[in-house]
């Protein structure tokens, strides 16, 4: 039986321009061993920490809003997610993904394997590099094992 985390939020968060922003969650769906802390939206509500090593598949799902961009405007426009273990004290990314800007809402899913470390939190990352604020307005994280 597999040993698993899910987290989700329909809470929308702003994210500024070419800054990385660790998404935060109102809702367990799965909380087997108790790795996810509810901290009414406060920064360890961003975090999954497992109880023990083991080897994880990370995954998420992360929607932002549609932007707009001003008329005669042609610059590139990226979104980016990826997953930071220790995000508050010493940050370490990976599995980073990054897309263009398209038509409406623009949604980002990935999945990374690696270690989780007992205790070592784990969130997710998001950036752009639009001109304005861009809200994220769903996001979905997760965290399986099957060592124990």
């Amino acid at each position: 039986m597999a040993t698993q985390c899910k987290l989700y939020t329909n809470v929308r968060q702003p994210v500024s321009p070419n800054a990385w922003t660790v998404i935060r969650f109102d809702t367990a769906l799965r909380n087997d061993d108790g790795m996810w802390f509810d901290d009414s939206m406060g920064r360890e509500s961003a975090c999954i920490r497992p109880d023990r090593d083991g080897d994880f598949i990370w995954t998420y799902l992360v929607k932002f809003d549609s932007i707009t961009v001003p008329d005669g405007d042609e610059a590139e426009r990226q979104f980016n997610v990826r997953f930071v273990r220790d995000p508050y004290s010493n940050p370490d990314n990976t599995g980073e993904s990054d897309g263009d800007d398209t038509v409406g809402q623009d949604l980002r899913n990935g999945t990374w394997l690696f270690r989780g470390r007992a205790g070592q939190p784990v969130a997710i990352e998001v950036r752009h590099t639009h001109t304005a604020p861009v809200d994220v307005i769903h996001a979905q994280f997760s965290a399986t094992t099957w060592d124990y």
